[in-house]
């Protein structure tokens, strides 16, 4: 008998219309049995929550969260929000958090671009990116993630010079083992870079329109390119695009953006590590596509671009995307490593504040109920999204 759903809700429900309409002693069973082996799970639970409270409270230890309101007495060397030692130990985990969003989002933007390019590679006819690409894909799955951490924080920051001596990559972006300091914009600077994203992404989608569905307004994508970067050259003389300009000193590289050492070392770290397995989930879909279909969309006339963009990109997502997701939300969980190299993401904060306080059961909670709702909220639109298209 298969049940849609395995839960104590679920249980009570079929008991109840098990025994107003029974069907027979067999599938009265089953249902007593998993009331049974419900309530052994609920009770071992609540053993182990006593006796976890019992021993707490024999070391002087007071359980509860009323802790994350207390004064946190520490900083992070970096955070998206506003946060010093005067804050709550709420605040250093949302600023944690925080953290370790900005360099999830990143690490995932940059490893499905790996991954597309690496599979793209492998598929190639060309020898040497065929080879290059396989070399990059069976080194980087055979070595831990945590030495290719390790190995990354050594070129960030050993075989760095220091700011004195700081490597000036381009006009205004140096390089050091303080990490990247390049030019940051002002906030009407941010204006301006918000509309030229978008009109760049409004001249892209329009290209890539044309390209499928040929004679659609040709000078379309043109045109709002033009006018694109004219508003780049008015903006640039009317005084609107400014820039913080860094500036190389003794000791420091004062003003502009910085990009940390530690934030770099997971960035490229989570990337190239989850980009090889994207790849050979994103080659295996592509490879499982029959080839005969590709024959006869060349038979119907179809260009390449678009037997790529009909055939064969549709059913390679269809295939690859549980995959690919599964490697995506591990990029997210890998991403408490960052504690290793001195990232100051959720994990990394919360052992902060962890080791002060002594409420480990408590923070180990929390991250936990971190992980688990973010994968879960992830795993359910994907879910929605292949419902959407009758995946």
């Amino acid at each position: 008998m298969h049940f849609p759903q395995n839960d104590i809700v679920s249980i009570i429900t079929e008991t109840v219309m098990a025994v107003s309409n029974p069907v027979g002693p067999q599938r009265l069973r089953k249902v007593m049995a998993q009331c049974a082996m419900a309530a052994g799970l609920i009770a071992l639970l609540v053993l182990i929550a006593f006796t976890v409270q019992q021993r707490l409270e024999a070391q002087g230890i007071a359980s509860g969260f009323g802790f994350l309101w207390e004064r946190a007495g520490f900083d992070l060397s970096e955070s998206m929000i506003s946060f010093d030692g005067n804050d709550s130990y709420a605040r250093a985990l949302l600023a944690g958090f925080s953290n370790t969003l900005k360099v999830a989002v990143c690490s995932i933007v940059a490893a499905v671009v790996i991954g597309l390019v690496a599979a793209a590679a492998q598929l190639s006819e060309h020898a040497l990116a065929r080879r290059t690409a396989k070399l990059y894909v069976a080194v980087v799955r055979n070595t831990p993630l945590l030495l290719q951490l390790f190995f990354w924080f050594g070129v960030f920051t050993v075989s760095m010079p220091g700011p004195k001596a700081a490597l000036q990559l381009l006009p205004g972006v140096f390089a050091s083992n303080r990490g990247i300091d390049f030019p940051w914009p002002s906030p009407s600077g941010w204006l301006v870079v918000l509309t030229l994203v978008i009109g760049l992404a409004a001249s892209l989608i329009l290209w890539l329109k044309n390209r499928v569905v040929p004679g659609s307004a040709p000078w379309t994508p043109a045109a709002t390119l033009t006018a694109v970067l004219g508003f780049a050259i008015w903006s640039a003389f009317a005084g609107l695009f400014e820039l913080d300009i860094p500036v190389a000193g003794g000791f420091s590289i004062r003003g502009g953006g910085k990009i940390s050492p530690e934030f770099l070392t997971l960035f490229i770290g989570l990337s190239v590590y989850t980009g090889s397995y994207i790849a050979e989930a994103i080659r295996g879909a592509v490879l499982a596509i029959p080839s005969g279909q590709i024959d006869a969309g060349n038979a119907l006339g179809l260009r390449s671009s678009m037997v790529l963009l009909l055939i064969v990109i549709p059913q390679a997502v269809r295939i690859a995307l549980p995959a690919v997701v599964s490697e995506l939300l591990n990029l997210v969980k890998n991403s408490s490593l960052g504690v290793a190299v001195g990232y100051p993401e959720l994990v990394s904060a919360g052992n902060t504040a962890m080791n002060q306080t002594g409420q480990a059961i408590e923070l180990i909670t929390i991250y936990m109920a971190v992980y688990v709702t973010f994968n879960f909220i992830v795993t359910k639109l994907f879910a929605v999204w292949e419902r959407r298209y009758g995946w």
